[in-house]
């Protein structure tokens, strides 16, 4: 093309001169190296920036993390001093609680232990009169003085030492009230007792109300047959008691042996016969033809025993069909008995008889 071009520009009168030099063009291979190497310098400085821009995200996740983690860090130590905190209080209640409880035992022992010591107290004046050391008229004072100073003021005050002014006036109002107001001695005639020997409801409500009558104040006494299924581990102090006891039955006078002790801080008097041992020396206490017989001679036994002893009680608590004969017996044969002896409930003017019966 460019000999060409030479040839004829003599032809047209064109000096050489004239003529432009010849420019010398790259090859096309060099264009396209540069483009490549073009364009991978851009994708070098794009893969960078991505590159960065990875890096500083991962930065910033990295950052969120750690502080998320220190959040938390944060948040559970938190909850551990709080659980430690409420573990702590949770302790001193148990602390608390615990020597409550201790404080609580202490002082019901010490209310058994009286109760005990006047029971023990008063079964000992018994033994004396079987024993013919006392007479029951001088037997009758001394119940009278133990049940008057059973409970004394200094107990009252130790129990409610802690409180308010205004309830230990309280308090001791209702002492001075409960002081004026009479305490009565009943006695029990009854089949059972929990927990020494138990077949119906009868034992568990021997015991319940005499427990409740007895932290009233009262003298409460409870008299049962000596049954050959009795469980005497539960009785504190049992003894035999070394005396004359005879109560009438078919006509003559037969010997008992009487045992003493204490349940629940309640006196217990056992009645054993003697020449009719088989009465009670049975496998069950119930169910047997003679059962009228049994309980009719427990029942005499248990008069004479009350007023070979002195006792002039308020209130005979009787117990279903067995002990029922005991008040036509009281009233038919014992009354006057009772009377010559000394003047009886004179806040009643006469000895009340209740009877309970259960299905």
């Amino acid at each position: 093309m460019a000999a060409w071009f030479n040839s004829i520009m003599p032809i047209l009168g064109i000096p050489s001169s004239f003529l432009p030099k010849p420019i010398s063009l790259p090859p096309l291979s060099s264009f396209r190296n540069n483009n490549l190497h073009e364009q991978r310098l851009e994708n070098e400085d794009l893969s960078k920036s991505s590159s960065d821009d990875e890096k500083s995200v991962k930065q910033d996740n990295i950052w969120q993390l750690f502080r998320e983690a220190q959040q938390n860090i944060l948040y559970l130590n938190n909850q551990r001093l709080g659980a430690i905190e409420e573990l702590n209080k949770t302790n001193k209640e148990k602390q608390f609680l615990f020597h409550k409880i201790r404080k609580l035992e202490a002082e019901k022992k010490e209310g058994t232990d009286k109760l005990s010591t006047c029971s023990e107290l008063l079964l000992r004046i018994d033994s004396m009169v079987l024993g013919s050391v006392i007479t029951p008229a001088e037997a009758s004072d001394f119940r009278s003085l133990v049940l008057n100073h059973k409970v004394s003021v200094v107990d009252v005050f130790n129990l409610v030492s802690h409180k308010s002014d205004s309830e230990l006036l309280r308090e001791l109002r209702h002492f001075s009230d409960q002081s004026k107001t009479r305490s009565f001695h009943i006695i029990h005639i009854c089949t059972e007792m929990a927990p020494l020997v138990h077949r119906g409801s009868v034992a568990s409500y021997v015991t319940g109300i005499s427990r409740a009558l007895q932290r009233k104040g009262h003298l409460v006494e409870v008299i049962l047959p000596k049954y050959a299924c009795l469980d005497l581990d539960q009785v504190q102090g049992l003894r035999e008691v070394k005396g004359e006891a005879y109560s009438y039955f078919n006509g003559q006078l037969h010997g008992n042996k009487i045992w003493n002790g204490v349940v629940y801080g309640i006196g217990v008097t056992l009645i054993e016969p003697l020449n009719y041992s088989s009465f009670f020396n049975r496998e069950m206490i119930y169910g047997y033809p003679d059962d009228f017989e049994r309980f009719s001679y427990f029942c005499r036994a248990s008069l004479d025993y009350i007023v070979k002893c002195g006792k002039q009680p308020d209130v005979l608590h009787l117990h279903n069909w067995e002990t029922a004969i005991v008040g036509p017996l009281f009233w038919d044969i014992f009354f006057n008995k009772v009377l010559i002896i000394g003047p009886v409930s004179p806040f009643l003017g006469m000895i009340l008889e209740l009877m309970s019966l259960y299905s």
